[in-house]
């Protein structure tokens, strides 16, 4: 089997996201006597990448792979000096490290986590997480068919619409929200969030159900609007004009069309409930909307007011 290189990304009442570390994370920079693991990266594309660039520069010891030489040669000259390029590579490089870091798609991480974890050495010695922007199926998959695994779930919430390594930037994590699905055993956990506060983000406790939830209102469904905006322009533009119509409102609310396609297309199949019912519920608030302006009685300053406290609650500062 030929194992992939590349890719990458409120349920219930209870509140069990609870930001950790010093102001939920520790500040880059800060600096422990602890020997530090060896961290090998599979699948160096934008967020893989920019999480070993800020490693490197903590004093972490880190390699990775890829799927192509072109993407091999990328990172060496951006001062990767181990990185694997195929299966064989991969797995050698493997037996020298301490956490595997998967910074694939979701459909991707299943075979390499299969293959690795078939090492029996492997199996004992690593910690892993992933990076995948869904995580009720990847960690049903691990509580299924390898619970003896030293899994942590991981989500870090940065991107760009722009991918692979040569996007990748060491600052990217600062200040963002990683959240992260715990191991039972406190000290692998540790082990995982101590890594992403070095990198400067605010780590948050959370269940599966509730990321998953909690993505399809603030992520995942997002990005299928601002394609759908971006879509519907078709049906004004005149070319007749000689300009561009648009500006900056339009600019911000399609910029995430650039995306993957692709790597939108796993994402929302993987949240595929949550993200149905979001844009369902977005549908019925639009309808309502169009009837209140089309009446007259639409409140416009307060559905402004209202919608600038929500944000105000959940945006990051």
């Amino acid at each position: 089997m030929t194992l992939p290189h590349g890719g990458g990304g409120v349920g219930g009442d209870k509140d069990v996201a609870k930001p950790t570390g010093a102001q939920g994370g520790a500040r880059v920079g800060d600096a422990t006597d602890v020997a530090k693991p060896s961290v090998f990266i599979w699948g160096m594309g934008l967020i893989g990448a920019s999480l070993g660039l800020r490693l490197k520069e903590a004093g972490y010891q880190v390699s990775g792979s890829v799927r192509s030489e072109k993407s091999r040669a990328q990172l060496v000259a951006m001062g990767f000096a181990d990185i694997a390029v195929g299966e064989a590579e991969s797995l050698a490089a493997l037996q020298k490290a301490d956490i595997l870091a998967l910074g694939l798609n979701l459909p991707d991480c299943y075979g390499v986590i299969d293959r690795v974890l078939a090492d029996s050495a492997l199996a004992q010695r690593l910690t892993i997480f992933d990076m995948c922007s869904t995580k009720a199926e990847i960690c049903e998959f691990m509580r299924t068919k390898h619970a003896g695994a030293r899994f942590v779930g991981i989500h870090p919430m940065a991107g760009k619409e722009t991918t692979g390594p040569a996007a990748a930037e060491a600052k990217l994590f600062e200040g963002a929200t990683v959240f992260v699905i715990p191991h039972h055993d406190a000290a692998v956990t540790q082990s995982v969030t101590t890594l992403w506060q070095t990198c400067g983000a605010r780590t948050a406790v959370i269940d599966p159900a509730e990321h998953d939830r909690t993505m399809a209102y603030v992520s995942h469904g997002l990005h299928l609007v601002a394609c759908i905006i971006a879509e519907m322009s078709g049906d004004v533009f005149n070319p007749d004009l000689g300009v561009y119509p648009a500006a900056g409102s339009f600019r911000d609310m399609t910029r995430i069309a650039g995306s993957s396609g692709e790597m939108w297309r796993d994402i929302t199949f993987s949240n595929k409930k949550n993200v149905a019912a979001w844009l369902r519920k977005l549908g019925r608030e639009a309808t309502e909307l169009a009837d209140g302006i089309e009446s007259g009685s639409a409140d416009i300053p307060v559905l402004f007011a209202e919608a600038k406290k929500a944000r105000d609650r959940i945006m990051r500062k």
